[in-house]
């Protein structure tokens, strides 16, 4: 997958980007330090991730889903960012003929591949782009 430009309006520094992404990272892993790769404040962060249902495979009209492991790699600059995605799976190359047109039988596996890829993007982007609601001391 080719690596996808995000652009926010100017109140997005790069500390507001790399702050909210730390935040995201620590709310959606349950030990984030052990996740983060690279942490080089408001210029990158590499996280690594892991689904158990992250693609299937269709046969005999049951779905067999496979897990994956995953690296996303942010570059951070005021009022934007690039987000690589990498994993070091290589079976996904089977998915393809030698002229790169995807084989039928792996056209779920691409999709839900796809989505799983992509839905963890929409969730980074939804939580940078949202404020915070304020902490009160509501008791």
């Amino acid at each position: 997958m080719k690596p996808i430009v995000v652009n926010f309006d100017t109140n997005y520094t790069a500390n507001v980007i790399y702050t909210k992404i730390k935040e995201w990272i620590a709310e959606n892993n349950r030990y984030p330090e052990s996740v983060t790769r690279i942490d080089k404040e408001n210029s990158q962060i590499k996280f690594s991730s892991f689904k158990k249902e992250a693609w299937k495979i269709r046969d005999n009209n049951y779905d067999y889903w496979n897990q994956m492991k995953y690296t996303f790699n942010v570059d951070i600059k005021d009022y934007k960012c690039r987000i690589t995605f990498d994993t070091e799976e290589d079976r996904y190359k089977f998915w393809y003929n030698d002229d790169g047109t995807l084989k039928g039988r792996f056209k779920e596996s691409e999709a839900s591949f796809e989505n799983t890829v992509n839905e963890t993007l929409a969730s980074l982007y939804k939580y940078i782009v949202t404020p915070q609601k304020p902490k009160t001391d509501d008791w």
